[in-house]
This record gives structure tokens, sequence and C-alpha cells, in this order.
């Protein structure tokens, strides 16, 4: 990174996330956290405490609210005022700093990959080392899918999404755009689905419904979600599914809900909007969470809640 403080204004402040610049022109090539500040860097101060470690630093820019900003007296470093400093942290540091996924040492697609002769692979796609994508899979422009994750057929893969090495995205499943998929998860496995006989055996029920992911979703590592029996599991646009999570089969999550490590959701329940499960929360079957519910703390749930709130 090499960019000057000026420059960072220009880019931001049409977008509001930077909406006041002030002291003097500075070269920034960093961005690091307020207690490792030193020349050169830009660092983000949302809170006062911060900003004795960050004063004596030589700082070449501070990322700070506009209250905050008025206590700053330097006369060797920009300060970049923002409304709402952690959102201007992730559009910063995304712009500047984020990994690449299109600079990739194999090239746009490698020669180890199996692709269906029938699937459509924009000009603009990235596919990696032994990956391998089935017949009529509908790949959205600008589509990053790296090495070894399996897209079975009749999947559909929406623009920009990004999927990391050995995902699984199971046949007839729908992630839509913007979209992360991070190492190792399996979307669209078959359900937890058994008729049990007098004998306590068990028979597989056939699990033939699909997964439907919608726009800028990210799913963690290692996390598994179930197809439904018969229609859909479904996760809704913007919601946060974090590493180790298990969503069985017709669990419908709604929009910008999260759900923290470990998380476990029995089948069809049914998460309203901006839900927050903490880690390690435990959802029994078929039971309703209602819009902005926090859990907290390994919670389990056992039977629907009726009221919104912090349980």
């Amino acid at each position: 990174m090499d960019i000057l403080s000026s420059e960072i204004y220009q880019d931001f402040k049409q977008t509001g996330l930077i909406i006041a610049y002030s002291g003097v022109d500075t070269r920034v090539t960093g961005i690091v956290p307020a207690k490792s500040a030193g020349q050169g860097d830009l660092v983000f101060v949302e809170h006062e405490k911060y900003l004795p470690a960050v004063l004596g630093s030589g700082v070449a820019a501070i990322v700070t609210t506009k209250a905050i900003a008025e206590k700053i007296e330097l006369d060797n470093a920009a300060i970049l005022v923002a409304p709402n400093v952690r959102m201007a942290m992730a559009y910063i540091r995304q712009k500047y700093v984020d990994r690449d996924v299109y600079d990739t040492e194999w090239g746009r697609i490698h020669a180890t990959a199996v692709i269906h002769e029938s699937v459509l692979v924009p000009e603009d796609a990235v596919i990696g080392p032994g990956v391998v994508i089935g017949r009529n899979v509908q790949l959205g422009s600008a589509v990053v899918i790296m090495a070894n994750s399996v897209i079975e057929f009749d999947a559909m893969i929406g623009a920009r999404t990004v999927i990391y090495p050995s995902c699984v995205v199971s046949y007839d499943c729908q992630i839509g755009a913007d979209c992360i998929l991070k190492a190792g998860c399996v979307i669209g496995s078959d359900g937890q689905g058994f008729a049990q006989d007098e004998h306590f055996h068990h028979h597989r029920i056939p699990q033939t419904g699909r997964v439907i992911i919608g726009n800028k979703v990210v799913i963690g590592s290692v996390t598994t979600i179930d197809r439904a029996t018969y229609t859909a599991t479904r996760v809704h646009d913007g919601s946060i599914v974090d590493a180790q999570c298990h969503l069985a089969h017709n669990v419908i999550i709604e929009e910008d809900c999260i759900l923290v490590a470990q998380t476990g959701i029995a089948g069809s329940s049914h998460f309203g909007k901006r839900v927050i499960a903490s880690g390690q929360t435990g959802v029994l079957d078929h039971v309703h969470v209602p819009d902005d519910t926090v859990l907290l703390h390994r919670a389990g749930v056992h039977s629907s809640i009726k009221e919104s709130g912090i349980y």
C-alpha cells in the first residue's frame, strides 16, 4: 500500500463513509491497529481511550469520529472524519489491503479443472486446480472457485461469489451474488431424514429439495447446510454464518442474521430477521425465533419464542 491521505478522502467522500478531511497530506503505507501505530500508518480510532497511544506515534492518518477529531492536535497527520468508524474500516481495508482473489498464480482456469461441456464459463471467472463443475451449472460473472471445490450438476453460482478451497455445492442448489463460501463448507448435503421400524432400524428418506442462499451471504469454514426434504432450506440476503455451524433440512434464516461458531439449528426451524445466535447455540426442530432476538451464551432453544428480546 502506498497512497496519499488526500486520495483516500477523494475515493470515499462521495460514499458518505468519510465526510471531512483536515491536517496535512501524508503518505500512507500501511493500515494497523491503534496500539501498533507508527510512521506511515493509517489507524482507526473509534474510542477516545486509544488516543494516547496514537498521538505520539507519528501516524500518517487517523480515521475517527467528529467528536474525537475535535480533540486531536497534530500538525503532521491527516484526520479523516467518519460517521461510522467501523464501516469506514471495512471499506477502506477492502479497497486497499484485502486479498485480491483474482490474482492467482495458476492463471484464469487451471488445466486440472474438470468442467462439463454444457457449462459456459464467464470470461472474467477464475477456476482453480482440481475444481469439478458438473452438467448445466450456471456461473455468474467474475465468480472465483478455488482449488478442489466441487459444484454439482444444475447448481447456480451468482456473480462475484467467491468459493474457497474444498467446498461442495451439491446438485440443484443456488448461491446468490457477492457471497463468500469459506474453505470446506458443504451446501446441500442430505438432511437427516430416517424412518424407524419396530426393531429400531433406520430407513433413509430421500432428501430431494435444495438449498437456496441469497445475496451477500457469508458461510464459514466447515459449515454444513442440509438440503430440504421436499422444498428448500433458505439463508436470505446479508446473513452471516460462522465456522462449524449446522443448518438442518428446511431451516429458514431470514435477512441479516448472525450465527456464531458451532451453532446448530434442527430441521424446519425459522429465524426471523436480524437474529443473533452466539457461539454453540442449539435450536430444536420446528422452532420459530422472531425478528431482532439475541440468543446468548450457548443458548438452548427448545420451543418457539413469542416476543423479540435477549435470551
